[in-house]
């Protein structure tokens, strides 16, 4: 039986159905949104949906080469229809289970002898639930260079930037950061990158999603939660434009617009004891959200 949930917690998950509802319909084999989306669902009490969105995950899970993932998914669909009704689509989930099964064997059978297992198999079942408590530790200071450098080198990779438009703007962000940082903003290559009209934030948005693999998330039509964008340090959201904005059972959504900024990942591990789900999204909208969490004024967008 499901657990009642309020009308304001009803209203919040309704809003994240249809937010990843049209991610996953753009981004098909997004197991992480998928995942989501799914207990969304159960917590609704919505099981013809959640199944469908079951169906849509193991199809992903096949396409990622999660097998084992794949499988775990089946099986829980073949449970969930049998302890309802028969369903027309039973045949063709079995036969892909036993296929399923048979490849798992197959590279089981391949591996060395004592070889660890794949850990693609614990991957988090969520369910939708309440923001972390408690105050956050003391944490090392950490600079996101490291993170514009790896950045700067994606998109001179993907072409989107040439290394004489990149130089002097990460100069800028060595000297400039600080400061803009203690007017309650964000600096980052991106917004330098399309302010100075050297890139489309369209074309760095697409090179972020296909080299890093994360979804793009648009913060700016979700529901940020401000109790959630607060439980990380606002100097460190700010420094490396990162806002947690959600959270799903165990784990916690966050949008970033430097996906290889490894030092906010240590951070952001340091930080909460949540499992980090990351979505890309861009600076001013990660900034707008930001701001409004924290009480500030609405910051215009600058790169449209």
């Amino acid at each position: 039986m499901a657990t009642k949930i309020s009308e304001e917690e009803t209203s919040q998950i309704l809003r994240t159905v249809e937010m990843f509802e049209a991610i996953t319909e753009s981004q098909p084999d997004d197991s992480q949104s998928l995942e989501i989306l799914k207990e969304a669902y159960n917590k609704l009490d919505r099981q013809a949906d959640s199944l469908r969105i079951s169906r849509k995950l193991a199809d992903a899970y096949v396409q990622l080469g999660q097998i084992s993932q794949a499988i775990l998914e089946y099986e829980g669909i073949l449970k969930a229809t049998v302890s309802t009704s028969p369903s027309p689509d039973d045949p063709k989930t079995r036969a892909a289970l036993v296929e399923l099964e048979s490849k798992l064997a197959s590279l089981t059978a391949l591996q060395p002898s004592g070889a660890a297992p794949s850990a693609e198999g614990s991957k988090f079942r969520a369910t939708v639930s309440a923001a972390p408590t408690g105050p956050s530790p003391a944490l090392p200071r950490h600079k996101p260079a490291d993170g514009d450098a790896a950045l700067a080198e994606m998109l001179v990779a993907e072409k989107v930037a040439t290394p004489d438009m990149i130089q002097p703007l990460l100069q800028r962000l060595r000297t400039e950061r600080t400061a803009v940082l203690q007017k309650g903003q964000t600096l980052t290559l991106v917004q330098l990158l399309v302010d100075e009209q050297a890139a489309k934030l369209e074309d760095i948005l697409v090179a972020l999603v296909n080299r890093s693999g994360l979804p793009y998330l648009p913060l700016s039509v979700y529901d940020v939660d401000r109790d959630v964008a607060r439980s990380l340090p606002r100097m460190v959201c700010f420094q490396h434009c990162i806002i947690p904005f959600d959270v799903i059972s165990r784990s916690v959504l966050i949008a970033t617009a430097s996906p290889f900024d490894t030092a906010a990942q240590e951070q952001v591990r340091a930080t909460v004891d949540y499992n980090p789900i990351w979505y890309i999204s861009s600076p001013g909208d990660i900034t707008n959200a930001l701001r409004q969490a924290h009480g500030m004024e609405k910051q215009p967008k600058t790169e449209e």
